[in-house]
């Protein structure tokens, strides 16, 4: 059923037995820290739902991605200037996150790096969604103050 249930949301059945591994690894690794509140069933299908949420919205920002990449203007790959430009940009940005306190920077990274969501963080790092969401914004205020020169790479990045 939470094969068949998965299958049909996301389309692909390797995607979907992962899922539901996933999901039976993980009750086997918290066992004596879960806390359930509803049915056993119930909480096995909101994890794997979540689960499914999370994949379709890096497919949906994947997406979005590639029909950016197709619809903008090439990029002149010969261009020394574009690529010094491109190059310095890159420091920039480097050294912006490198700039954020410890704990930003860590979140920020996990976010956007390893792609992973708020509550996946929290899970990793050890600290509430919230305290998750709190140093993203801070990360990403402090972030957009510190590379006001660059407002079309700012956008980039953090959309």
């Amino acid at each position: 059923m939470l094969l068949k249930k998965a299958y049909e949301k996301t389309g692909n059945k390797e995607t979907a037995r992962e899922f539901v591994q996933e999901v039976f690894l993980e009750l086997l690794e918290r066992k004596d820290r879960l806390d359930i509140h509803t049915s056993f069933k119930a909480y096995i299908f909101t994890a794997l739902r979540n689960r499914v949420l999370n994949y379709l919205h890096r497919q949906f920002i994947h997406h979005k991605y590639e029909v950016y990449q197709e619809t903008r203007p090439p990029a002149i790959s010969n261009d020394v200037e574009s690529y010094l430009s491109h190059k310095e940009l890159t420091l920039q940005v480097s050294d912006a996150i490198q700039q954020l306190p410890e704990k930003c920077r860590q979140v920020f990274l996990l976010s956007r790096s390893e792609e992973l969501s708020n509550k996946e963080i929290a899970e990793r790092s050890g600290i509430s969604v919230n305290t998750v969401e709190q140093h993203m914004r801070k990360a990403l205020r402090l972030l957009r103050s510190g590379l006001q020169r660059t407002p079309l790479l700012i956008a980039f990045i953090f959309f």
